[in-house]
């Protein structure tokens, strides 16, 4: 090795211990004195789900041992909204060791029950189905029948019906509550027929595929008066697709 070739590599040598020496000197900084600092310590949680903030926390895969600089919100957020309870998860990185938690649960607007048995699920009025939870007042919601779930869905031709039945549920409460079953007899695209059972009398109500406030105020004005004259017997059920009542009589009467 020539004298040139020597002090070249002493100085490659040096570069290499420097750097070296450099990397050991942050890592002892982020370790000792940055890392410590930026620990997920805080968790601000706001969320209008009946589960404990532990399972909330399980959720997102969350814990106080966390480095909140290495944290990926989006993922956290990602997790969350992967829940048929959740329906939308804010999530906000407030440093130097805080994580805000807003998780917005879905709102129970009717159920269904499985196939052979008495267990139910409920749905939205985005039509995603999932597990309601013990804590969940499914008792008093009207049952959907007669329809196929599938990926956790209902079908995309019954969204104009949820809407309807979504702003009864917000804006005429006592209306909504009259809503005792609706079956599904036929989804084809925006064309449906629906079979409306409400809790104050027994004759089917044939609609189409909407359920607006004032269709549902005419139906319960035409069955009231139906059984102030004791007619309701009469008929085998009363269409409201169209703007004349069509009130089918039963046969053999």
């Amino acid at each position: 090795m020539t004298e040139v070739q020597f002090l070249r590599w002493r100085k490659s040598l040096a570069g290499v211990v420097l750097f070296l020496l450099i990397a050991g000197g942050l890592v002892f900084l982020w370790t000792s004195f940055i890392s410590p600092r930026f620990r997920l310590k805080r968790i601000v949680l706001e969320s209008s789900l009946e589960l404990t903030d532990q399972d909330l926390l399980v959720m997102g895969g969350l814990d106080n041992e966390q480095s909140i600089l290495a944290l990926d919100i989006d993922e956290v957020r990602s997790r969350y909204e992967s829940s048929p309870l959740i329906r939308k998860a804010y999530v906000e990185k407030q440093l130097p060791e805080t994580l805000k938690l807003v998780l917005y649960g879905r709102s129970p607007l009717g159920q269904i029950f499985l196939p052979g048995t008495f267990s139910s699920l409920v749905f939205d009025e985005y039509g995603v189905v999932y597990h309601g939870g013990i804590a969940e007042p499914c008792t008093n919601l009207p049952v959907l029948s007669g329809v196929k779930v599938e990926d956790g869905r209902l079908p995309e031709a019954l969204k104009p019906l949820l809407r309807d039945m979504k702003r009864l549920q917000k804006k005429t409460p006592l209306l909504f509550n009259q809503i005792s079953e609706i079956c599904v007899k036929r989804v084809e695209g925006t064309l449906n027929e629906l079979e409306l059972f409400v809790n104050a009398y027994r004759l089917p109500v044939i609609l189409g595929g909407t359920l607006p406030e004032n269709l549902m105020k005419k139906i319960l004005l035409v069955l009231d008066s139906l059984e102030s004259g004791n007619l309701l017997d009469s008929f085998e059920y009363a269409d409201f697709r169209a703007d004349k009542v069509v009130l089918k009589e039963r046969e053999g009467l």
